[in-house]
């Protein structure tokens, strides 16, 4: 993620770069959509290694996760959850071998080609949620 273009946190945008000795993705991992501010939970459900591409290593799905506040406030900042599996539609990203980061995509109903949706990040291995107290 692209800092001050595709996200405006700092930490969201280090997260995003921090892939170098990430484990290898697996169904039931906790993983964490990066956005503009904030960041939200979600557990991968669908993993595909890309073994013939010379750009893609894997493809996942990841669906948000069910957050509950158990201690803090989440209008500070403070807060810590609970997390439980989300029942939403799952969100694509595959891992891009060159730029060493994880990127959302989509494929595009009318061409039927893949494309990349900016200001949306990964990290897998961690579930993290914060929502941004300023908005």
């Amino acid at each position: 993620m692209k800092l001050g273009i595709q996200t405006n946190s700092l930490v969201n945008h280090i997260y995003s770069r921090a892939t170098v000795g990430q484990p290898a993705p697996t169904v039931g991992m906790g993983a964490t959509f990066l956005g503009w501010t904030d960041r939200t939970a979600c557990t991968i459900t669908k993993v595909t290694e890309l073994t013939g591409s010379k750009v893609w290593q894997w493809e996942i799905e990841a669906t948000a996760d069910k957050t509950t506040v158990v201690a803090g406030s989440s209008h500070d900042g403070s807060a810590e959850y609970a997390y439980a599996p989300g029942t939403g539609s799952p969100s694509l990203f595959r891992f891009n071998k060159k730029a060493g980061a994880w990127v959302a995509v989509f494929i595009n109903r009318n061409t039927g080609r893949l494309c990349k949706y900016n200001g949306a990040g990964l990290r897998i291995g961690e579930r993290d949620h914060y929502r941004d107290p300023s908005f």
